[in-house]
């Protein structure tokens, strides 16, 4: 027992006493207040071990806090806003197209240009080439965000897949078409020889039209992640390509890689209008690679033949953006 509580045991029994107290009943007092303070004790004791729990506790109270602060302000961070959350997209786009080369001089596009032996046989006029080289095009397609940082290689650079569709007028003209021109020779029974029969076949013409529908996958790249003008690139995409009418090999299936830059600006939240150009490279598989004895026949019946046909395009135009 300390000094304090003896002390204090002692001035409870000199009052005790002074009070006019028998000793046996200030010796049950004391007894008691010992009692008492001895159960004082013990209820301090359990309160300074629960408060060095409380403060072993703390840190780590104090650090799962900081760790869900972390957290949260990376989910508000990542989280959508007005100006970036229609990171998928339907969009529309169309404007001009045109062929590095023309595809003229085709059995399919303007009959081989038929002002030789069998166009002066059957009185059939010299056609028209379809050699035009530009048109227009419109196409839609979606854009699908795959990450917003380039799989953390690029900050603030998104990395998306671009589906497309695209479809390419490249010109007309009327001219002779092989369905029509091939029914009146062989009803004029058309032989070596010469033409054995009545019916004139000049006059037989169409319109033929020179069309071309991508299909298209892309990567592609968006700058300027928060910015209203966002630069893209698309560094090599995959093209499906159909040709209307097919080549002289009656091929219509192409492949190629398209390469591809443009703007985007977000005037609407989640709407956009932007502006592209785009380079189709075509492998070219539906070149009917004419060998050298080919080429010179189609000469000698006074044909022209395009020897090395490129199915190359390139487009130019604008585009509207919807974000979903």
């Amino acid at each position: 027992m300390t000094n304090s509580k003896l002390k204090l045991q002692q001035a409870i029994v000199a009052a005790m006493i002074a009070c006019g107290a028998g000793p046996a009943v200030a010796a049950d007092d004391v007894a008691a207040l010992q009692a008492r303070l001895a159960q004082m004790e013990q209820q301090m004791a359990a309160l300074k071990a629960e408060l060095s729990k409380m403060s072993a506790a703390e840190p780590v109270r104090e650090q799962k806090v900081q760790e869900i602060e972390t957290r949260v302000a990376k989910v508000e961070t990542a989280a959508p806003t007005a100006s970036k959350h229609a990171g998928h997209r339907l969009f529309f786009r169309g404007g001009y197209a045109g062929m590095v080369d023309n595809r003229a001089n085709g059995a399919f596009t303007d009959m081989n240009d038929l002002s030789g032996a069998v166009g002066t046989a059957t009185g059939l006029l010299p056609s028209v080439k379809n050699r035009s080289d530009d048109g227009w095009y419109f196409g839609a397609g979606f854009n699908f965000l795959l990450s917003r940082d380039t799989l953390g290689l690029l900050p603030g650079t998104w990395a998306l897949a671009e589906l497309g569709l695209e479809f390419r007028n490249l010109g007309s003209e009327e001219t002779h078409l092989v369905g029509p021109v091939a029914e009146c020779l062989l009803l004029n029974q058309v032989t070596t020889g010469g033409l054995n029969g009545a019916v004139n076949c000049t006059g037989i013409r169409g319109e033929q039209n020179l069309m071309m529908l991508t299909v298209s996958a892309s990567p592609k790249l968006k700058f300027n992640e928060g910015g209203k003008l966002r630069p893209w690139i698309i560094p090599a995409g995959l093209d499906l390509n159909v040709i209307s009418p097919p080549s002289d090999s009656t091929n219509y299936l192409d492949i190629g890689v398209q390469f591809a830059g443009g703007l985007d600006y977000e005037f609407m939240p989640g709407i956009t209008v932007g502006a592209d150009i785009r380079y189709h490279l075509s492998a070219d598989l539906t070149d009917p690679e004419y060998n050298a004895a080919a080429a010179q026949a189609a000469r000698n019946a006074g044909l022209s033949v395009n020897t090395d046909p490129n199915l190359d395009t390139w487009t130019a135009g604008v585009s509207l953006g919807i974000g979903f």
